[in-house]
């Protein structure tokens, strides 16, 4: 937990803070013109002062995303180092998930194996230009140590994700934030991909950090093996610029990801039905046509699909109109209230169709992105 203060109007509000919910609290009249002006806002800034230290505020900025009464939920906050003013140039993200899919530890040793002295200056392995906001992005993909920098600089960093900012808005580093996030869980499959650290840079040097849920200390990742031979430059900047269609909460033009679980969720009633929703969502947007005929069942939407794929099925013992019918018949035991959560959790067939329909939404992603069916053949992480 930690403390601080909003400047609102001509005073100021302490505040305490704990998993991104801030409580204000004061005894004049103050808050009470704050709940009244803000009193079920969504989607505004504060600004104030930061003590994690106990007596040197750092000059923050708080993203919040609704307020009711005098506790705010925050989306993200910015805060300043001490004595540096709010102007920065370059947001810097960590991420053990992006090193593994950029290939951190490869570049890594054959950079060393020819000699290139890493502790001394950093080096560039990646630069892909995205389109966000109708605003054109590159993002570097950056390894090693300034020397220059001393114990200033991060020794406990491994790779780093660096991207120039266009303003000093919370908004954009948010944005940038979120579609990075995006990233990382459709090249793991994997809902949960916390970033490690989210840095503010002025001309290389730290001004500041950023904040929000998708950043965790406990944040590991061991999916290094499966992107030994990606080929980062093929793959990255197509799906980077797709996902980047969507830079805020809602997801509309890009490929769908609700369907994603973790451990606890993977084999559930609730994922099962997530999981049929991206499917239609993309059967939408690859066949539009046959998506609108109301004749065009689900059924046969996974059939037309599968069989855009039929190496998803070269082990499958059943036919595409078998399994096709299984999914379809799934979905409606679930809808009607036939099977309930105890039942799906113990039905080894549904676990497997699952599994089946996670590749098939992958594969039409990628086509959908513009991939083509040998380069989603190609693809090669599981």
């Amino acid at each position: 937990m930690v403390k601080g203060f909003i400047f609102f109007r001509k005073g100021k509000i302490p505040f305490v803070m704990e998993n991104y919910r801030m409580e204000l609290f004061t005894d004049d009249e103050l808050l009470t013109d704050f709940t009244k002006e803000y009193n079920f806002k969504e989607d505004y800034i504060l600004e104030g002062e930061y003590f994690a230290n106990g007596f040197q505020g750092q000059k923050s900025i708080f993203l919040v995303e609704r307020s009711m009464g005098s506790v705010c939920y925050l989306r993200c906050y910015m805060i300043n180092r001490l004595t540096v003013h709010d102007e920065y140039d370059t947001i810097g993200l960590q991420s053990f998930f992006l090193d593994d899919i950029f290939r951190y530890k490869y570049n890594y040793i054959d950079m060393v194996r020819a000699g290139i002295n890493l502790a001394v200056e950093p080096k560039d392995i990646y630069k892909i230009p995205f389109s966000m906001d109708n605003s054109q992005y590159e993002l570097s993909f950056r390894i090693g140590n300034d020397n220059r920098l001393g114990l200033l600089e991060d020794f406990d960093k491994k790779g780093e994700l660096l991207i120039p900012l266009y303003t000093n808005k919370i908004q954009e580093c948010y944005n940038i934030s979120m579609i990075l996030y995006r990233l990382a869980m459709f090249m793991t499959s994997e809902a949960e991909v916390p970033f490690k650290q989210i840095t503010l840079y002025k001309n290389r040097e730290k001004v500041g950090w950023f904040y929000c849920s998708l950043v965790s200390e406990d944040a590991i990742s061991v999916h290094d093996i499966s992107y030994c031979e990606f080929d980062v430059l093929k793959y990255i900047p197509k799906i980077l610029n797709n996902i980047a269609l969507d830079s805020g909460n809602k997801i509309t033009r890009s490929i769908p990801l609700g369907h994603l679980g973790n451990t606890d969720t993977l084999f559930s009633p609730q994922r099962f039905m997530e999981q049929v929703m991206s499917f239609e969502y993309l059967f939408d947007k690859l066949e539009h046509q046959k998506a609108k005929n109301p004749q065009f069942s689900l059924k046969k939407e996974l059939i037309y699909s599968f069989n855009l794929f039929p190496e998803l099925l070269k082990n499958e013992r059943l036919s595409v109109e078998d399994i096709s019918d299984k999914i379809k018949e799934i979905r409606r035991t679930i809808v009607h209230g036939y099977m309930y959560y105890y039942d799906f959790k113990n039905n080894i067939e549904a676990k497997r169709l699952m599994l089946l329909l996670d590749r098939l939404i992958r594969n039409m992603s990628l086509f959908w992105i513009g991939f083509s069916k040998e380069d989603i053949s190609d693809y090669g992480i599981i």
